[in-house]
């Protein structure tokens, strides 16, 4: 871990909430029902992303069985013009980060959920995060650490930024 990442740490473990920090119902109800989910995962739906820590896989993981993402992609040159994915992971190179949701947008389901690593590796992966969150499009941006995710429901009546403990 670099000196800017474990300065980024204390700020996130100062800022984090839990269970009862939420006022969000779907905050909450993602909280309590995924974030401190301990059980087996199903060997045959497990999906692998290498380059996260076991806690985090675990939590993708966790998150497609909970939603029921039956299409989880990872984002490559190849596929990105199929993106109709229930959740997408996009990869750690930040200068795809930056022009993203604003050439692809339009291809993603309303209620996909994208996954983003490394959100605080080093002060260009923090300034990438902050503007994906930050988007027009986010609806809802939550701040894991090690990764950020990203909703676009319209159900979210204002845009919302969380940072959780995980």
């Amino acid at each position: 871990m670099s000196f800017y990442s474990f300065l980024e740490y204390l700020k996130y473990y100062w800022r984090a909430k839990g269970l009862h920090g939420t006022h969000s119902p779907f905050v909450y109800d993602f909280v309590a029902n995924v974030l401190m989910d301990k059980g087996p995962i199903q060997p045959q739906n497990r999906i692998e992303f290498n380059s996260l820590p076991l806690k985090y896989e675990n939590l993708i993981n966790r998150i497609a069985a909970y939603y029921g993402c039956k299409e989880v992609l990872f984002l490559t040159d190849e596929n990105k013009q199929r993106l109709q994915a229930d959740m997408l992971l996009l990869n750690d190179d930040i200068s795809q980060w930056n022009s993203f949701l604003n050439t692809h947008k339009s291809l993603l389901k309303s209620d996909a959920i994208i996954m983003v690593p490394h959100i605080h590796k080093s002060r260009q992966h923090s300034y990438a995060w902050q503007k994906l969150a930050s988007h027009e499009a986010t609806r809802m941006s939550i701040d894991l650490f090690e990764i950020g995710l990203m909703l676009f429901r319209e159900e979210f009546k204002e845009k919302q930024h969380f940072v959780l403990k995980y």
